[in-house]
């Protein structure tokens, strides 16, 4: 469908409608994960899908193509633009799929038009699941509040070779029940957290979700006290590890994912809160592996992220001395005991 409107719209290059934003979109993305800088044309193509979208005023229910915009812009903007700015933008997109009603069920009784009736029902749940994916997480990141959608839950996608959107969209159900304003009972994190490492993530940016989101349920765990079994421990620590070597893969591969530069910087916080022999042993490579990306994406945010790693662990180590000088004490005092 996407090939065949492209088609007609270059047999018509005076024609003017909302699916330029789709297009505009498309070829953004493309060149977002051709190269690592930024060109004139990549800012031309956002700029146009931009005005496109923008200048499509709401009249009416929004159109598909104009959701479709929409969540090409805010992917986009998840992995190139501000946390702040990105929420605001995935807050519209949800209001607009709202407005849209594309994420009610079609139903029969109802005189008024349904806007989900004209699209294909698999792809309307994935743009769907997209836009609550960035929208819930951006939220999560900043301590701000989602925009929940009053439906039920998705119905599951379609299978299809070569497609690894439903490994992310798996997360969702999870990810909804760790939203801060809700009050979760603690005692079902710990199922959540085996559900969740039991899933099968085959393409490093799934992996990257993933683990995502189990650094979230473990920050979590931080605040009723929780104690991790050895081997539900060890199970966490290997998925650290995946996460790590997909980190790795995704920046040198040019693949600029939005967990490509936090989940690394997280990793190496969790490592030091589990604070075992076998959470530490990890710790050069989850530095290694930021300071990777913070080379390859030369940002002041990956800088300070860098650095902020490099004291953290600078602290822990210190307080580590400590700790051990107060051992030694303790046995220099015994043993001058001991001899007198």
């Amino acid at each position: 469908m996407f090939y065949e409107r492209l088609e007609a719209r270059w047999r018509t290059p005076l024609a003017n409608n909302v699916y330029d934003g789709v297009l505009f979109g498309v070829a953004a993305l493309g060149s977002l994960f051709s190269q690592r800088n930024t060109t004139i044309t990549e800012l031309h193509l956002v700029e146009s899908a931009r005005s496109v979208l923008d200048l499509h005023q709401i009249s009416e229910a929004p159109s598909v193509d104009l959701v479709t915009g929409w969540v090409l812009r805010v992917i986009y903007m998840r992995m190139t633009a501000s946390p702040h700015s990105t929420w605001i933008a995935s807050s519209t997109l949800i209001h607009l799929i709202e407005a849209s009603g594309l994420h009610l069920e079609p139903f029969d009784d109802t005189v008024f038009p349904q806007h989900n009736l004209l699209c294909d029902p698999d792809i309307r749940r994935r743009l769907i699941g997209v836009a609550q994916h960035v929208n819930m997480w951006t939220s999560f990141d900043l301590g701000l509040s989602r925009v929940a959608l009053q439906s039920p839950p998705l119905a599951p996608l379609a299978s299809k070779s070569d497609d690894y959107t439903t490994e992310l969209l798996r997360l969702l159900p999870i990810s909804t029940n760790l939203d801060p304003v809700k009050t979760e009972d603690n005692r079902n994190l710990e199922p959540s957290l085996r559900q969740v490492l039991s899933g099968n993530h085959t393409q490093p940016p799934s992996v990257l979700a993933q683990c995502n989101l189990v650094l979230c349920i473990l920050r979590r765990f931080g605040t009723v006290g929780f104690n991790m079994s050895p081997t539900l421990a060890e199970q966490v620590l290997a998925l650290l590890n995946d996460a790590l070597r997909s980190a790795r893969f995704l920046a040198k591969d040019c693949s600029p994912w939005h967990h490509v530069a936090n989940v690394p910087f997280h990793i190496i916080c969790m490592l030091l809160v589990l604070d075992t022999r076998s959470s530490l042993a990890m710790l050069p490579e989850a530095l290694q592996t930021l300071e990777l990306v913070a080379s390859i994406y030369d940002t002041d945010a990956m800088k300070q992220a860098h650095s902020a790693a490099c004291l953290l662990i600078f602290l822990h180590q210190q307080r580590r001395s400590e700790d051990v000088k107060i051992f030694r004490d303790v046995l220099q005092t015994q043993g001058q005991q001991g001899s007198g």
